[in-house]
């Protein structure tokens, strides 16, 4: 047996490790009456359960002082618009870069979050193929999806 068929063979026997999901917030805020919106996704590794995160979430929003998930949604830039801030925390096994509140949302995502809390992120070339696309999905999953831009990669 040659040594590429033996590497094959190790290759194929060995099992395969899967990324472990982990917790996730997704902040999200839409313009009123509209279709425009922004999403973070931040994680903090102590944070493993879903209650820890909810429970990170309602004190965060009533302390009006996020020690956890840090973040800062600019309301001086939605003058005049109303913005909808939306709260989720999800499990993935996709990793994202970290958030910097300086950086250009210029990242558009088709995002989906289950009804078990699974999140799944789908890159797509610019806001109106991510529409597109929407439309074109199932209306169960179109129910659960929704078009946003973000300002960090999907590693």
């Amino acid at each position: 047996m040659n040594k590429g068929m033996l590497g094959l063979l190790m290759l194929l026997g060995s099992p395969l490790v899967a990324a472990q999901p982990e917790v996730y917030l997704v902040a999200s805020v839409q313009l009123g009456g509209s279709n425009l919106a922004q999403s973070i996704f931040l994680h903090e590794p102590q944070i493993t359960t879903l209650e820890e995160c909810q429970e990170a979430v309602r004190v965060g929003q009533r302390d009006r002082d996020w020690q956890r998930y840090h973040h800062i949604f600019m309301r001086d830039r939605f003058q005049g618009f109303t913005g909808h801030l939306d709260y989720r925390c999800v499990f993935t096994t996709q990793r994202f870069s970290s958030w910097n509140d300086r950086a250009r949302y210029n990242h558009p995502y088709l995002i989906s979050i289950d009804a078990q809390s699974n999140l799944q992120v789908e890159r797509v070339a610019s806001q109106a193929q991510c529409a597109t696309r929407l439309k074109g999905l199932p209306p169960a999953r179109q129910a659960i999806s929704r078009c946003a831009v973000g300002n960090q990669n999907l590693l």
